[in-house]
């Protein structure tokens, strides 16, 4: 009886172990706050000052052992371009180590996508789609579509520590606008609310504060309007951050999570909703509870 229960201790022992969450923290939102932004002297402004603070809380807390590298995909020189070279360059990542690689082209999107891991990148950036000069090009966008397994393998870790990197999208519009992210979550909707965008400030919901913990605020995000699109549906492993109206309507404009956060879940061949199991802090408590019924269970039989 004692061998039979010191096996058992053992298994749930392996199995808290193998509980380790290597995915990595995504920020996916609906602005074109690299068209809103600008730079003064050493410091930046308005959607700048957010793309800044956004890659600062993803350097924060990625991976550990990912690469420090930014991985910017499609920009080129123009407004695209200098809003993510001015918030990577005035940022904290550079004096901590950090570096920002552009990666131009639909044929270099899809070689580096096909070797992506926490080898090569340690944040992946998506600029924009159809909503500042310079970004994503429609055969560059294809070349991303494309790419959604493994974009989705990069930030849910996949069980390996090659992989759990962070992930910063930006607003698409037009024809093939996030179709890597529907085909993560077949059940989400990416709504496009027009050229125009909505002038309304986004503000962080509580999952949003517990999220970034401090590292993007409110008042950060205020220079990030006018937005162009929200997301609504099922949401897969994905949380509301950032909200703003639209006239009376609460609109999630912001979806990810912190470290810990999965994409695509639930659907056949992908890993489980993390919703869907205890969070990995009452693991262990679970445990013991579960010992707890198995020692009562076995002594009632060996009184019998």
């Amino acid at each position: 009886m004692k061998m039979k229960l010191k096996s058992l201790v053992s298994a749930v022992a392996l199995a808290l172990a193998g509980t380790t969450v290597l995915a990595g923290p995504v920020i996916i939102d609906g602005t074109d706050a690299n068209d809103h932004g600008f730079a003064s002297g050493s410091a930046n402004f308005s959607g700048w000052l957010y793309m800044q603070r956004a890659l600062e809380n993803l350097a924060a807390t990625v991976n550990p052992s990912a690469t420090k590298v930014v991985v910017d995909l499609g920009t080129t020189g123009s407004q695209a371009g200098a809003a993510i070279l001015s918030a990577f360059n005035l940022s904290s990542l550079p004096g901590s180590g950090w570096t920002l690689l552009n990666v131009d082209g639909a044929a270099a999107i899809s070689a580096h996508l096909a070797s992506l891991s926490t080898a090569n990148t340690g944040i992946l950036y998506l600029p924009t789609f159809g909503n500042s000069g310079g970004d994503l090009t429609s055969a560059e966008m294809a070349a991303i579509n494309a790419g959604a397994a493994s974009i989705n393998t990069f930030v849910g870790g996949a069980g390996t520590p090659l992989n759990g990197g962070g992930l910063f999208s930006m607003g698409e519009s037009g024809t093939g606008a996030y179709g890597w992210l529907t085909t993560l979550i077949p059940g989400i909707i990416a709504t496009d609310v027009g050229g125009g965008g909505i002038g309304t400030n986004i503000t962080l919901t509580a999952a949003g504060s517990t999220a970034f913990a401090g590292g993007l605020t409110d008042s950060d995000l205020a220079g990030a309007d006018p937005w162009h699109g929200h997301f609504s549906g099922d949401l897969g492993g994905l949380s509301v951050l950032g909200v703003a109206l639209q006239g009376a309507t609460s609109r999630n404009v912001i979806i990810g999570g912190g470290a810990g956060t999965v994409i695509g879940c639930g659907q056949p061949g992908q890993v489980a909703c993390p919703n869907s199991v205890p969070e990995p802090e009452t693991l262990p408590l679970v445990a013991i509870a579960g010992l707890a019924m198995l020692f009562n269970g076995l002594r009632r039989r060996r009184t019998k």
